[in-house]
């Protein structure tokens, strides 16, 4: 870990100030601002973030390693829901050892009464949120990818784990992105083991839009975490907030907001579906499916992104639903009646002109060979009206010179307006 070199903030008169807010310190907290100095033998540098119930701060410990102190304010947690989560989460930090997960370093308190105050202190990990790097530039598909099988794995050892650990909260703001390309989860706040497979009746937490809907009713399993995933990707392609993006039924419809590849999308369908018994059993299968995904040939990529939907099922080896099959069936035939019209139109245009051509190399025919008894007449590219009969021993009329160009379709349409046949295009990045 990163040593970090100790800061005090001094007046010009040489008397401490707080880090914070700069006034003059007379104690062991900021008589200003409230924040502490050195809680704990960790001395504050900054304030990280901060909510009405308490701060958290990078400090620097007597061995000179930063820390993510945590600070919890007695008097001000509004329930005893804070202080449980803010114990629950000491408890589970302690339990785990994970390289994407920080490390719990200490867990204290201090003052008495209504001062009391909580302190956590765990490994401070460099690097910014996903939520601070969506509002700077949302993530390509490749990203999210790379994103996904992270937070998946991590998942994926924490739902082996006996008992099952959930951690209830996966969303942009617990997701840190550090400088060597890894994603951490942090705040276990709200995490929960499982007795068993299912839980019912738990205690409502978590952010709205990514809860999946049983988790409003209190209902938690493997999936919910899951489905937190699939919300917390379309929120970091599509810049969107998936609140934003529920319709009536709480079904989170993302499918016009999020550009990508048809694997991908069946892989958000999967996660965001709203009946557990569709989304993926584990974050097992869900690795699996996504290294099938992106496995897939380049081709049926290229195709995805014409609009041809390739259900992610087909590509784990499963079978098509039935469904599916009647909805691309529906939609051929649909095609088919809309383009009839269009075909019986050419069709009899086409005849048409045959029947035409044939009449004209008949009658060539029958004049050449003196079987129509009438004088000789030319035909010329004159209107009807300049048409004249010429009688024969008589020259024939000068002919005209042909029209200039060729020929060639001086207004030829291409795609792009205001190009030719003849000019350049170049792509430009979004």
């Amino acid at each position: 870990m990163e040593r970090i070199q100790s800061v005090t903030g001094h007046r010009e008169d040489g008397r401490a100030a707080c880090v914070v807010c700069e006034a003059t310190l007379e104690g062991s907290r900021c008589g200003h601002c409230g924040a502490a100095v050195a809680p704990g033998g960790y001395r504050v540098q900054r304030v990280i973030s901060q909510s009405v119930h308490g701060r958290v701060y990078l400090a620097v410990g007597a061995d000179g390693r930063g820390v993510a102190l945590k600070e919890l304010l007695f008097a001000l947690v509004p329930g005893t829901e804070q202080l449980d989560a803010f114990e629950r989460e000491a408890a589970v930090l302690r339990s785990l050892s994970h390289p994407d997960i920080p490390r719990f370093v200490a867990s204290f308190k201090e003052g008495s009464g209504v001062g009391t105050r909580l302190y956590l202190a765990q490994e401070f990990l460099e690097g910014e949120s996903l939520l601070q790097r969506i509002e700077r530039k949302r993530l390509d598909e490749d990203e999210a990818w790379t994103l996904a099988s992270q937070v998946l794995k991590t998942l994926q050892a924490l739902h082996q784990r006996t008992p099952a650990l959930i951690h209830r909260d996966v969303k942009p703001a617990n997701l840190i992105l550090r400088p060597d390309g890894r994603a951490a989860l942090v705040d276990f706040g709200a995490a929960r083991h499982l007795a068993r497979d299912v839980t019912h009746g738990a205690t409502l937490v978590g952010t709205f839009g990514y809860m999946p809907p049983e988790q409003l009713g209190g209902t938690v399993e493997p999936s919910s975490d899951l489905y937190a995933l699939g919300a917390t990707l379309v929120h970091a392609l599509s810049g969107r907030m998936p609140a934003d993006l529920l319709d009536d039924g709480l079904a989170l419809s993302f499918e016009q907001h999020v550009q990508g590849s048809a694997p991908l999308r069946a892989f958000l369908r999967r996660l965001l579906a709203q009946k557990r018994s569709e989304r993926f059993a584990s974050a097992t299968d869900a690795l699996t499916a996504l290294r099938a995904a992106r496995a897939a040939p380049p081709s049926e990529a290229a195709g995805a992104r014409k609009g041809t939907v390739t259900p992610l099922s087909q590509a784990d080896g499963a079978t098509a639903q039935p469904a599916s099959l009647e909805s691309e069936v529906r939609a051929v035939g649909e095609v088919a009646t809309e383009a009839a019209p269009a075909l019986s139109k050419r069709r009899i245009v086409r005849r048409v002109l045959v029947g035409v051509s044939l009449a004209m190399l008949l009658a060539g025919a029958l004049l050449a060979g003196g079987l129509i008894d009438q004088e000789p007449v030319v035909v010329v590219e004159d209107p009807p009206a300049a048409v004249v009969p010429v009688r024969p021993g008589t020259p024939p009329p000068p002919s005209r010179s042909a029209p200039p160009g060729g020929g060639s379709h001086r207004n030829f349409r291409t795609p792009w307006p205001g190009a030719s046949s003849s000019s350049s295009t170049s792509s430009g990045s979004h």
